[in-house]
């Protein structure tokens, strides 16, 4: 309502959070937060309200540990927040007082609202007034009416032996809080140099001050109830890359943890709910790369890339969560990055081989030709022609994908050198020299049962 001011009266215990808060952040858009937690707790059986909690909590992962000072019988979690609607609602055949902007003033019993006027029972008269919402300067009320909350809160009851005030360490889960990798990276031909940020977005509902962060990779089996959220790709960008240096800022340590990669940051942080944080994953690293297309026969597009191995050799050697790769290059003519691509890639560990790609070649032709078939009841018989052309001024290094129809077959007849990657499958590998103009030719039978 226009310049609507709900005088309202609240009382009820609440909780003093002396929280050192610690969060873990998973990639499957939870998190876990522990905290501790100062209480003045009552002798006897009495209610005890935390309020300082996200609005996505799981109340059913909630973990007291009250260190036999105090139990919690039971715990409730409210969230029915109070609001205007909410309120004028619990006020339906209640007196209510009106200040208008023309300085008249009208009490009675409330009989309706909606988003034009509100309806009541004149205390003096007993006539009913309609009263237009945007005439209303000020709505008075008695008080908060009772099972109202401003914010998402925990109900415990508990019981303690004695009056005193106790600290207790607690914990519970919150959906909300993911965390993603853009790995920034620029090409030169030869190097990839790999600047990868973590973005951290917040939306609990709740600020995390000054917080110790740890990030956990990997794929952590969660139960999620019908109608609830489960893990969501998202794409993030970073920011670009630039000559950046990380010595002085804050930095993660990985380890192994059980099935997983663990990362924990130097120093604490704060994350305010609605945001989204930035943080520098590990200090630029350069990489051996090499450039690579792909033709996989019948296509009719060959596919760039950008191949390297994930080893310290090469110039990396960490463990690589999941994440985005932001591929730029340098323009000569000017200085200037230009981006070439992005691409994805899975959580990767030591010493393996990453491909990223990075579009499609504009210069590179290729076509897929059968030029006889023969299908028998029990084989399948044919004869395959390929030709790639490299229009390019620059030589190519080319890998040609071939995938048959059946686990049984031979090829024969062919001018070329192959390699069986897979069960139906097998790969080429030729070097093309500027503008030349290259043919695969051969003979396959694949075998039925």
């Amino acid at each position: 309502m226009k310049n609507t001011i709900l005088i309202l009266t609240l009382l009820f215990m609440s909780a003093l959070l002396l929280a050192e808060d610690q969060i873990t952040i998973y990639n499957n858009d939870f998190a876990l937060v522990r905290s501790t937690l100062s209480m003045d707790v009552q002798k006897g059986v009495h209610s005890f309200f935390l309020s300082d909690i996200p609005s996505t909590i799981e109340a059913t992962s909630v973990i007291v540990n009250s260190k036999d000072k105090f139990e919690i019988h039971s715990q409730n979690f409210e969230y029915d927040l109070a609001n205007s609607s909410k309120i004028l609602e619990k006020y339906i055949n209640v007196e209510v007082d009106l200040l208008m902007e023309n300085g008249n003033n009208y009490s009675g019993k409330l009989q309706f609202y909606d988003s034009k006027s509100i309806g009541l029972i004149d205390k003096n008269t007993k006539k009913l007034l309609l009263v237009k919402e945007e005439e209303i300067q000020r709505i008075e009320l008695a008080e908060l009416p009772s099972n109202f909350f401003l914010k998402p809160t925990l109900h415990w009851i508990i019981s303690s032996p004695k009056t005193e005030k106790v600290s207790t360490d607690y914990s519970y889960l919150c959906s909300g809080m993911r965390w993603d990798v853009t790995y920034n990276a620029v090409w030169d031909d030869t190097h990839l140099r790999i600047l990868p940020w973590v973005t951290i977005n917040n939306n609990t509902g709740k600020a995390f001050e000054n917080v110790k962060l740890k990030m956990i990779a990997g794929d952590v089996q969660k139960q999620y109830a019908r109608g609830g959220r489960g893990f969501e790709e998202t794409s993030m960008d970073g920011l670009t890359i630039a000559h950046v240096t990380a010595k002085a800022a804050p930095t993660f340590e990985q380890k192994e943890f059980h099935d997983f990669h663990m990362y924990t940051l130097s120093d604490k942080v704060s994350i305010n709910n609605n945001q989204t944080k930035q943080l520098v994953m590990f200090p630029e690293k350069t990489v051996t790369a090499k450039a690579e297309y792909n033709y996989t026969t019948f296509g009719n597009t060959v596919t760039s890339l950008i191949t390297f191995k994930n080893s310290e050799k090469e110039g990396l050697g960490l463990p690589l969560p999941r994440g985005k790769f932001n591929i730029y290059r340098e323009d000569k003519a000017d200085n200037q990055m230009e981006f070439i691509g992005e691409d994805s890639i899975n959580h990767t560990p030591l010493d393996e081989e990453i491909k990223l790609t990075t579009g499609k070649a504009f210069d590179i032709v290729a076509e897929t030709i059968v030029k006889n078939e023969n299908r028998q009841r029990n084989q399948y018989e044919r004869e395959i022609l390929v030709t790639i052309k490299n229009k390019s001024k620059v030589a190519k290094s080319l890998v040609i994908t071939h995938r048959l129809s059946g686990p049984n077959w031979t090829i024969t007849e062919n001018n070329f050198k192959y390699d069986k990657t897979a069960s139906t499958t097998i790969e080429v590998k030729k070097d093309i020299k500027p503008n030349e103009e290259i043919n695969l030719s051969w003979k396959e039978v694949t075998y039925y049962n």
